[in-house]
């Protein structure tokens, strides 16, 4: 603020809060916002203004991955069409469940070996719960074929203007 580098308190639950009214107004929207923002941090009424214009940029993309996550959709293309997705080797899984105890998104399961049971929950184009593998049993398709893929599906699903 001011030229200044100035941390929020607080950001990713008045994030979520504010998330809560993704289907009201942007008037609204704002509103929640910096209410949020105020009962986490001192925000001087003459640098409001200067707050939320650099929170709003920051929910702005919070809010399209919400939407994308409750429409179940990739970028406007269904998100079963979308084949990104991992899938464990049994024969290199070990059970030690750090798929399972890294994935917020509830893509695998345990059941004395590690097994994808919610596929589509997974981020399309994130692999970073392969790193966690001690054992290298997960394995994702290359960024290029996702590429390949998704410029496929834009034929069959255009952008919506």
């Amino acid at each position: 603020m001011g030229g200044l580098e100035v941390g929020i308190a607080g950001m990713g639950q008045i994030i979520d809060d504010t998330l809560e009214y993704i289907d009201e107004s942007d008037e609204v929207q704002r509103r929640v916002l910096l209410a949020r923002l105020k009962t986490h941090n001192y925000v001087p009424s003459s640098s409001e203004n200067e707050y939320m214009k650099s929170l709003w940029v920051e929910y702005k993309k919070f809010r399209v991955q919400r939407r994308e996550q409750l429409e179940c959709t990739y970028k406007g293309i269904p998100r079963e069409a979308v084949p990104w997705y991992p899938k464990v080797d049994p024969k290199k899984c070990t059970g030690c469940t750090s798929c399972v105890e890294y994935c917020t998104q509830g893509v695998f399961t345990f059941d004395g070996v590690s097994r994808v049971a919610k596929p589509y929950n997974c981020v399309v184009g994130k692999s970073s719960c392969r790193s966690f593998c001690p054992e290298k049993a997960i394995v994702f398709p290359t960024h290029s074929e996702l590429k390949e893929s998704l410029a496929k599906l834009r034929e069959r699903y255009p952008l919506k203007e």
